[in-house]
């Protein structure tokens, strides 16, 4: 085959090397409404202990008069899509997913552009598990009513949700075999449609070495199983929460993966050294940049996190480039 008929049959073939438009994200997590309650039947369970936290800690930690500011910042950025991974509430009362959704109203006018997962303590309770509370104030939010699912945003770009909560005893979560049998499932029949993969899921899989010791009592029991599969789906970007710090780094168990944690957005910063905020992500054609948005108690204020030129190239995107390379040299 001549060289031109090479790079003609290549471009022929290759479904995926499409333009990809330029996509802005703002990724929030850990919120964290909280709200009193002296119900005696309701602090008859695990709430009991949450409450009691609260009094003791949170109420300290998490400004929620500075929510307000927050969505200001958010709406500033002018974002094409908003995701949020999950701790909307601290104590999945229904007070608290109420306040949640109207404090975060300007940012959720059109569920086709925002997109919202839940956290451990959205499904605090057996009760609140029951009763749906998070489907029944965020289900809008959602690409379907159970886990896996996948909503697309534009033709190429996709978000392809896990969860992994439960109310238990304790923080740790747990992905159940069904679900990532089904995402192995989904992943496979959509994927030569995806040429970009944001996975969202409120429990990292892995965290930054200075995080690891914080992440390890309250992480996801089968991480190494979900980190095996995602090795193999190719480039993609795992933006969770769960860990209060904002980062970008590359677990070591899956070197395809990105993962961007966005921290806390009104959490109080004694130590000035992990400072509250969210993270803007702007997918520009393959490559990634990642931004961390922060409050330092004064003013906003921004740093980069990650810039990674080329993220989602793929075997597609080099047999296209060695096509044009050949037609011009042919």
């Amino acid at each position: 085959m001549s060289p031109a008929a090479l790079a003609a049959s290549l471009s022929l073939s290759n479904n995926r090397t499409i333009a990809l438009p330029s996509l802005r994200l703002v990724h929030l997590s850990d919120i964290h409404i909280w709200k009193f309650t002296f119900s005696p039947a309701r602090l008859a369970n695990k709430r009991l202990f949450g409450v009691a936290a609260l009094m003791a800690n949170r109420a300290r930690k998490f400004r929620l008069e500075r929510l307000a500011g927050v969505v200001e910042r958010v709406l500033e950025l002018r974002p094409d899509h908003v995701l949020i991974t999950g701790d909307l509430t601290t104590t999945s009362l229904p007070a608290e997913f109420q306040e949640a959704r109207e404090a975060l109203a300007p940012l959720l006018t059109d569920p086709g552009r925002a997109t919202i997962i839940p956290g451990n303590h959205d499904r605090y309770t057996g009760g609140a598990v029951r009763d749906r509370l998070f489907e029944q104030t965020f289900g809008p939010f959602a690409g379907a009513g159970e886990y896996p699912w996948l909503r697309r945003l534009g033709e190429s770009t996709a978000i392809l949700a896990l969860d992994p909560t439960r109310a238990a005893l304790t923080a740790r979560g747990l992905l159940p075999e069904n679900q990532l049998t089904a995402a192995r499932s989904l992943w496979q029949s959509e994927k030569d449609a995806i040429h970009r993969l944001i996975v969202a899921c409120h429990y990292p899989l892995d965290a930054p070495a200075a995080f690891r010791d914080e992440l390890h009592p309250k992480r996801m029991l089968n991480a190494g199983a979900v980190a095996g599969w995602l090795a193999t789906v190719g480039p993609h970007l795992y933006c969770c929460g769960h860990v209060h710090r904002a980062w970008a780094f590359t677990p070591p168990s899956v070197p395809n993966q990105l993962c961007l944690n966005a921290g806390a957005p009104l959490l109080r910063d004694r130590s000035g050294t992990n400072p509250p905020g969210f993270l803007e992500i702007v997918l520009d054609e393959s490559d990634v940049a990642a931004i961390h948005h922060y409050w330092d108690d004064e003013a906003w204020r921004s740093r980069e996190l990650a810039t990674a030129r080329g993220f989602f190239r793929n075997e597609a995107d080099v047999d296209r480039e060695s096509a044009q390379w050949l037609q011009s040299n042919s």
